[in-house]
């Protein structure tokens, strides 16, 4: 069932989505490498993911806001993308720095407007800068708090660095949460293609937290505090459509013996115990959720027939 609207949200529903003419407010149009991009994209996730998007009435129609999500693997920049470039909202995500020195892609990245993250560097305030400029003008960004594919042993998600935070401290825009659940069975990590034909991704779209400092907050509190609020509501949603309890404390990454996240070059050694890891973690979160689940992980959720229930149009997503 389509989401609710007035008259003439419906009529523009598809223009919107597709980025076409006018439809959109300037500080959601995604540009002409987008909207040439999302036209073989598009079907063609479709039929990979066969995507179900449930609240995406809870992104903010106007002004900035920070989207921020779980990362599971590979398919979920795609994933998130997908989401917001449906939703209306031209897809722009703070990216880690190494992704825009590969050749061709990097210039792609630059051309979309995507923002560089230097890890580990003291250029990590570039990025925060320019995605503080995009806030201020409208635009709503897309962050991974993780800052990497989680660790959990069964793909809950971790506790998440206090960049995002700090920028809704500092622009005012809202934190909006985003849960996806099935990317890491569709295209494992290690994996070099997806592997069509293993589920659904379904994402979930929380009601957006407002930024708030009180009087006898530091900032780093505040972030710290904010952040913690952010991770609980992604796992809340994740919980939802899994149909099992979250953990009481979310994973500590800074715990693990292996960090890609602080940026370096990592060793062969590290680098195969990650993709283990990352394999028993997805059979047992799978096998989790088989033993405790309340309701299958794609069959019906509370917000079914409602206007929070939203299947793509395009291709197979039916």
């Amino acid at each position: 069932m389509r989401p609710r609207g007035t008259a003439r949200e419906h009529r523009n529903g598809p223009l919107r989505s597709w980025g076409i003419g006018r439809a959109r407010s300037p500080q959601r149009r995604a540009g002409a490498v987008i909207f040439l991009a999302q036209l073989p994209l598009r079907p063609l996730l479709a039929l990979l993911t066969r995507p179900r998007w449930i609240g995406t009435e809870n992104f903010p129609p106007q002004g900035g806001g920070i989207a921020c999500g779980n990362h599971t693997g590979p398919l979920d920049a795609l994933a998130y993308g997908h989401l917001l470039q449906g939703s209306g909202i031209a897809p722009r995500f703070l990216a880690k720095e190494s992704l825009f020195r590969i050749p061709v892609l990097g210039a792609l990245l630059r051309a979309t407007g995507q923002v560089p993250v230097h890890r580990g560097t003291a250029r990590g305030q570039d990025a925060l800068a320019s995605a503080r400029e995009s806030l201020r003008r409208g635009e709503i960004m897309m962050v991974f708090p993780e800052g990497t594919y989680t660790r959990d042993p069964e793909l809950w998600p971790m506790q998440g660095k206090h960049g995002a935070a700090r920028l809704a401290l500092a622009t005012g825009a809202p934190l909006i949460p985003v849960a996806c659940w099935g990317s890491r069975r569709l295209w494992p990590v290690g994996r070099a293609l997806p592997r069509p034909g293993r589920g659904r991704i379904i994402m979930r779209v929380g009601e957006p937290l407002i930024a708030t400092r009180t009087a006898d907050e530091s900032e780093n509190v505040a972030a710290q505090r904010l952040t913690a609020e952010l991770m609980t509501a992604i796992a809340a949603l994740l919980a939802e459509t899994r149909g099992s309890d979250p953990p009481a404390t979310l994973h500590d990454p800074r715990q693990d013996p292996v960090r890609p996240e602080r940026g370096g070059k990592l060793t062969s050694a590290e680098l195969h115990r990650l993709r283990d890891d990352a394999a028993a973690a997805t059979v047992r979160a799978l096998n989790a959720d088989r033993a405790g689940s309340r309701a299958p992980a794609g069959g019906p959720a509370r917000a079914v027939g409602s206007a929070t229930d939203h299947r793509p149009s395009e291709g197979a997503s039916r």
